[in-house]
């Protein structure tokens, strides 16, 4: 780490502590001329990649998925806010430990944390989400437990 008064690239850490919001503070020496700053460290999510179904990638957009899921639970009584929901789908999405991953393994994921929380609400993303193009495929959705 460059110290912030002389420049010089060595210094050592004094202190270290662990913030509320998972980032750790660092109290640091600087090994040349002795000042000491504080520096703050955290992890860098590596942002996801979607693929959709015609191969086209993109970032992960949690905006997206938080409006599809605030669509889907309009007008339902539900037991959990939309973000609580988001947060539950971007937990198991991260929870696969991978950087790449499909818009139907989105769906599916968010199929089953609605599913949990309000069958009406997974209902209406279940059809806003896949190509349920007559009931029959509703009615295989609806049995499929």
């Amino acid at each position: 780490m460059k110290c912030i008064f002389c420049g010089n690239p060595n210094s050592k850490v004094v202190d270290s502590r662990y913030l509320k919001d998972t980032s750790i503070r660092r109290r640091r020496e600087c090994l040349n001329c002795g000042k000491r700053f504080t520096t703050y460290e955290s992890v860098e999510n590596n942002p996801m990649i979607v693929t959709n179904s015609d191969n086209i990638r993109e970032p992960f957009k949690l905006e997206k998925l938080t409006e599809s899921i605030r669509y889907a639970t309009y007008c339902e009584d539900i037991s959990k806010s939309v973000e609580e929901i988001v947060a539950e789908i971007e937990n198991r999405l991260f929870a696969l430990q991978r950087q790449e991953i499909a818009t139907s393994d989105i769906v599916t994921i968010a199929l089953d944390v609605l599913m949990e929380v309000n069958s009406m609400s997974c209902l209406v993303y279940y059809t806003q989400h896949t190509d349920c193009d007559n009931f029959d495929a509703v009615r295989r959705f609806l049995n499929r437990g």
